[in-house]
């Protein structure tokens, strides 16, 4: 049966949307950075013992207006898009099912080139694989979405608990201490193996040696399913509900939900991120304990909080006309997500590994932070410039022209 569905046209995209997912990838970049010119992996080792006061500024500032925040909004909108792409209107209404999928199966491929040619800290499988859980929802009301959407996000922070209190009782019995311990030193000398391992890969290693160990590294971040991945795929279900709901759209009609979220979003998002760097600089990676345990609350707490401010600050900026200029300028940006995610890569891979410039390892932390201004002031431009000239982004079409089976015009 043939189908007439087709990309959605550029009358029917959502400024607002394409503005903030702008801001999320400037947002991502800067959490991203740090891990860009070190091994990935060295996020399982938490803070770094006696480094100098610069670096822990540096990464603090990090950590407080960005990290947990910004993903939080790109997964909300990644939901939101997969949404409206999923309830497309039709000539006949049938089939958007398994066109969804064949776009999720190709999502799914671009992370995993990504991850073997470019970086291994992508995000594109899991939202490929959550955009499938997506599906099962369709259906379902606003209040089972939001219900679920809660209890998933919670998952890291019951897990943390349990597993500090299993630790905390283990450790009163000293046989079982004892055995803890040497656990922990034995992760911790993986851990470093792992380290020393990706340094020479990423600085002197070949081609294959770069792949085997960006995929080694892929793995040891996995059991960040249950730590991590939960918060993304219960945004994706909030991006769900919004979209169904036009609160985005019609953001007008919304201002004293937005104007609400604003003062709790701030105030949570303030004292939550402040707790959440206190117990990043005194929790035990390697073991639970109860500085881990609100790490990861806080992480997911403050982390939504935080985001859901930045949102609503846009919108309520927006809606009186002193936000237009900076929406115009994120707006490219956003509309070339995909592209410009995959770009931050390669411009860093360039930069940082032995066959570019070879400056892994060699970056400190506020030097990154410069780093990441100047390749997102180099994206705005760009973006805007490609745009003027072509409907879509170079890796937006490629996507499209592969979802739907035949080549997209491309030029205006």
């Amino acid at each position: 049966m043939k189908t007439n569905f087709t990309p959605v046209g550029q009358n029917e995209r959502i400024l607002l949307l394409d503005a903030l997912r702008g801001l999320a990838l400037f947002g991502i970049l800067m959490v991203n950075m740090p891990v860009m010119f070190e091994p990935i992996s060295s996020l399982l080792m938490g803070a770094k013992p006696d480094m100098p006061l610069q670096h822990v500024i540096a990464e603090s500032f990090i950590k407080f207006f960005f990290e947990g925040n910004f993903y939080v909004i790109f997964s909300f909108l990644f939901g939101y898009g997969f949404w409206l792409f999923l309830n497309k209107s039709t000539d006949n209404g049938s089939g958007i099912v398994p066109l969804y999928r064949r776009r999720l199966m190709f999502l799914l491929l671009f992370g995993l080139a990504h991850i073997a040619l470019l970086w291994a800290g992508d995000i594109l499988v899991f939202y490929a694989l959550f955009g499938f859980i997506l599906i099962l929802f369709r259906k379902s009301s606003n209040r089972k979405i939001i219900g679920w959407a809660i209890g998933i996000a919670l998952i890291p922070t019951v897990l943390n608990g349990l597993m500090s209190l299993f630790f905390g009782f283990m450790s009163g019995i000293p046989e079982a201490r004892e055995a803890i311990e040497a656990g922990v030193q034995q992760r911790m000398d993986t851990m470093n193996q792992l380290l020393s391992n990706a340094t020479a890969a990423y600085t002197s290693g070949g081609f294959g040696e770069m792949v085997s160990m960006r995929f080694a590294e892929y793995g040891a971040l996995l059991p960040g399913i249950i730590f991590f991945y939960p918060v993304v795929l219960a945004m994706f279900l909030v991006g769900m509900w919004a979209a169904r709901t036009r609160i985005i759209a019609d953001y007008d009609q919304h201002l004293p939900f937005f104007r609400k979220t604003f003062w709790w979003g701030l105030g949570i998002g303030v004292a939550g991120n402040i707790i959440y760097i206190m117990a990043y600089r005194k929790a035990n990676m390697m073991a639970q304990d109860v500085w881990s345990w609100l790490y990861a609350m806080f992480h997911t707490i403050g982390g939504i909080a935080l985001g859901a401010f930045y949102v609503s600050s846009v919108i309520l900026l927006y809606s009186k006309g002193k936000a237009a200029g900076m929406v115009q300028l994120l707006a490219p940006v956003g509309r070339m997500a995909l592209t410009n995610y995959l770009m931050q890569s390669l411009i860093t891979s360039v930069l940082f590994l032995g066959w570019g410039f070879g400056l892994f390892g060699k970056i400190e932390i506020w030097q990154g932070i410069l780093l990441t201004v100047a390749i997102f002031g180099i994206q705005i431009p760009l973006s805007k410039w490609w745009l003027s000239h072509f409907k879509f982004g170079p890796m937006e079409w490629l996507w499209r022209t592969l979802t739907y089976g035949k080549s997209q015009p491309m030029r205006k």
